[in-house]
């Protein structure tokens, strides 16, 4: 903090000079689908559950709930919630692409599915934790819900369709600016096409 402070009272009264101006299109792609860690993760950050509060409702959900007889009655909502994998299988790749196709368009699907590998030593034995029936959006179901089944199926579901989805693109701009001997940056982004943003963002910890 002294630091900072010396070179704002150093440069507060000089002239700033913009060396350079760069611009650019990014490009961001998704994050994989949920495995146990950053589940407890994002449940931690987006609606502070600690991990046994999200393993205890995840158990819920992939148990069964009764979800009424026009879905079908007492469902697993969601696969196994124990697992190290981000391996999905076809049939829920094909689901995932109708559901994207049909509610956000074709330009918001990729030019081929997603394939995310696992890290090595992961088991395996299970798929990544998707919705068991990805037709079951949560808001079709929510008044069948607990508040925290509504929560956590809801974080697992848009995550799943976020991560088959296209790339989102941002206009990016940075600037170098010189005072003094000093050399500062100036970066900021807006949004050009919103891709799978447009359902999910992940969390990312301010640093």
């Amino acid at each position: 903090e002294s630091d900072a402070k010396k070179v704002v009272d150093k440069v507060k009264n000089l002239p700033f000079t913009v060396l350079s101006v760069k611009k650019s299109v990014k490009q961001k792609n998704p994050a994989p689908p949920f495995i146990t860690s950053t589940l407890q993760q994002e449940a931690s950050y987006k609606l502070g559950f600690q991990s046994q509060r999200t393993m205890k409702v995840a158990q819920e959900l992939y148990e069964g709930v009764n979800i009424g007889s026009e879905n079908g009655g007492v469902q697993g909502l969601i696969t196994y919630m124990r697992t190290d994998s981000t391996r999905i299988s076809s049939e829920a790749v094909s689901a995932a692409k109708t559901i994207i196709t049909d509610k956000y368009g074709a330009d918001y699907y990729p030019a081929k599915p997603r394939v995310f590998k696992s890290k090595s030593g992961a088991q395996d034995a299970h798929e990544a934790i998707r919705p068991a029936n990805v037709s079951l959006e949560p808001d079709k179901i929510k008044s069948f819900l607990t508040s925290d089944q509504y929560k956590l199926y809801k974080l697992i579901w848009n995550r799943f369709i976020a991560c088959q989805m296209a790339s989102a693109l941002l206009d990016t701009v940075s600037a170098d600016i010189i005072s003094d001997d000093y050399l500062f940056r100036a970066s900021g982004y807006t949004i050009k096409f919103q891709g799978y943003m447009a359902v999910y963002e992940e969390y990312t910890p301010e640093i």
